[in-house]
């Protein structure tokens, strides 16, 4: 399942200018794939065949012209309705693209599927009471990783040929590890939020989302960055003279050995590329991760509870709805359940007490980019575990207190930073052959560096 096995982006738009490939060869050809992996992936929601054939005939022209893409069910699209897989919350229905979709339309890529999203889109296991679960294309039995999981399994099997998701806390990025993708979470707006679900306009975890592709390579993930954000990147360079900062004393937790030594290849690799190594401590990972889940108390409770009114004005009852999933019979997916469950022991007692977070935020994202700058890129493992068994994501990750395997994950949206997830295909786990998935993280405006450290890295692990 190797990328190599099949063209990237890059590659497809090649074939296309060069006439060894038509549009309508390549998205039929993609169209015959998602149909072919749907029973076994369940990983698209809607499927615009007709559409996208009708497209692929005489494509709008632009850098992503005749490209067969996804995009997720959150995300607006003109004349379809955003669930985010809850049958409870009244669905919104949109009239217009997402400006998102809009700039990817104007650019010639062609609409093929909008992907499967777990309840709300707060899980890392893709799953809901509408559209049902999502399956990993490297192993069926477990999870595609949430909550842009419907994309990753897309991209990941060849339906299509880039995805489009969000990321607040791991949603671009765990997917596409579990799966064996290219994932990248810009910074916050730097690609627009606008009609995007959930909209939480004045909330400071506004600041922690990211809008990115998931894709086949590093140069596709360049190449959607630079039609989707509103600050194109400047071509590529090698990745010689960067610094390359190693974080000491940052807490986290590897429950598998090809991750660990995917972690010490991929320093290897880019210290060959020419980045200067640099250590520094980061003592106060385990801190930023109990005040993240404060914060998703605070400013998530409300909006949730307000959202899971129904149509009918039935209001949501987290006592009801305990009794409800105790038998069987919840209305809600039992990943929002546990996430919704918690909320009443980890929430602050004042907004005196939120406010001293979003201080302590503020401050140690200024002192990080100041370390970061403009040359420095942070290596990290994406995850500390590989693609688990359906159920077991959930229940790993959904609890209170420090969780080690998803700190570095959380932490890039917590100090909004870029960040890039790479599959280490040289270091599969021999058990099972999942790939564990290293990550680069830089300071907001240091993409062009990121993306070029990212490259390097691609073509010494994967």
């Amino acid at each position: 399942m190797n990328k190599s096995k099949r063209p990237d982006a890059t590659e497809l738009l090649r074939q296309m200018e060069s006439g060894e490939r038509t549009a309508v060869s390549i998205v039929a050809e993609h169209i015959e794939r998602l149909e072919a992996n749907h029973l076994r992936l369940n990983a698209a929601v809607h499927v615009f065949k007709d559409e996208a054939l009708a497209e692929a005939k005489n494509p709008r022209p632009g850098p992503l012209s005749g490209l067969p893409i996804s995009i997720k069910e959150t995300i607006a699209l003109a004349g379809h309705r955003v669930t985010a897989g809850s049958r409870r919350m009244p669905p919104i229905d949109w009239q217009e693209d997402a400006p998102v979709v809009r700039r990817l339309r104007e650019a010639g890529a062609i609409i093929l599927a909008r992907s499967n999203v777990p309840e709300f889109a707060m899980a890392g296991e893709t799953e809901n009471f509408i559209y049902g679960r999502t399956n990993n294309p490297l192993d069926e039995t477990r999870t595609a990783g949430g909550s842009s999981g419907g994309e990753g399994a897309l991209v990941a099997s060849g339906s299509t040929a880039l995805g489009i998701g969000t990321d607040l806390l791991g949603s671009i990025r765990i997917p596409a590890a579990f799966c064996g993708i290219v994932g990248f979470k810009p910074a916050s707006h730097l690609v627009s939020h606008e009609a995007i679900w959930p909209s939480l306009p004045g909330s400071y975890l506004d600041s922690l989302m990211g809008v990115g592709p998931l894709t086949r390579s590093v140069r596709d993930a360049r190449l959607v960055y630079n039609v989707i954000a509103d600050t194109p990147l400047p071509p590529p360079q090698t990745a010689r003279g960067l610094h390359l900062i190693i974080p000491t004393e940052f807490e986290l937790a590897s429950k598998a050995d090809c991750i660990d030594a995917a972690y010490v290849m991929a320093q290897t690799v880019l210290e060959v590329a020419g980045m200067v190594t640099q250590e520094r401590p980061f003592p106060d990972v385990s801190t930023h991760f109990l005040n993240l889940q404060q914060l998703l108390a605070a400013e998530l409770e409300k909006p949730f509870y307000d959202m899971l009114t129904t149509a009918d004005g039935q209001k949501f009852s987290l006592v009801a709805e305990t009794l409800r999933q105790a038998v069987g019979r919840g209305t809600i997916y039992s990943g929002l359940f546990q996430l919704l469950a918690v909320v009443p022991i980890l929430k602050p007692r004042s907004a005196d007490r939120v406010a001293e977070i979003i201080r302590a935020y503020d401050q140690a994202r200024a002192e990080l980019y100041q370390l970061l700058g403009r040359n420095g890129v942070l290596l990290l493992p994406t995850l500390g575990i590989l693609a688990p068994k359906h159920g077991q994501m959930n229940r790993a990750s959904l609890r209170p207190g420090v969780n080690g395997t998803v700190t570095a994950m959380t932490f890039c949206n917590t100090m909004n930073l870029p960040a890039i997830t790479v599959p280490a295909w040289k270091d599969p786990d021999p058990a099972t052959g999942l790939v564990p998935g290293v990550m680069l993280a830089c300071a907001p405006g240091a993409e062009a560096a990121l993306l070029d450290a990212a490259a390097a890295l691609e073509a010494g692990i994967s």
